[in-house]
């Protein structure tokens, strides 16, 4: 096996740094896509029944996210909220950290199926996107009185 001289390690050590770093500015300047258009994180909830309201409500953590670029759906019992938080780029920047995550999102939630998802409302507000769904309200049991037609009242004559 070939030795390599400390300086031509140290060379490709440098080439790869340059690689990684113009890959995370052209992804912080929208150039890039994050892990290939997949989801880039799941945000935090909070799923809970309010006794009040007589409804699920979910809460998410969505922090700088425009309310516009938030979707909402409901297929069967499961409710999806998906969007894209976008960066902001600052061409006078350097960053000395960055934590915060970038690009699109997705969560879904499982929901029991007494939920009304026709009347559903959601609100943003303080980086929290509270979804309300009600709940079915359960009709009492009622008798159905079953009635004959002529015909089988004819038949039934002697």
């Amino acid at each position: 096996m070939e030795a390599r001289s400390k300086s031509e390690t140290e060379g490709q050590r440098r080439r790869l740094q340059n690689e990684v770093d113009k890959m995370f500015l052209e992804l912080l300047r929208g150039e890039r896509t994050p892990r290939c258009g997949k989801v880039a994180f799941r945000p935090n909830a909070d799923v809970y029944y309010d006794k009040r309201q007589k409804a699920v409500v979910v809460k998410l953590e969505l922090p700088g996210i425009d309310p516009g670029e938030i979707d909402l759906e409901v297929d069967e019992n499961v409710l999806r909220v998906s969007g894209v938080r976008t960066y902001q780029h600052h061409p006078d920047a350097v960053y000395q950290q960055m934590e915060i995550t970038y690009g699109r999102f997705e969560r879904a939630v499982s929901l029991p199926p007494e939920v009304d998802s026709g009347k559903a409302r959601a609100n943003y507000a303080g980086g929290y996107l509270e979804i309300v769904l009600p709940v079915k309200t359960r009709s009492e049991k009622k008798r159905i009185p079953i009635t004959a037609s002529d015909e089988d009242a004819e038949e039934r004559k002697p």
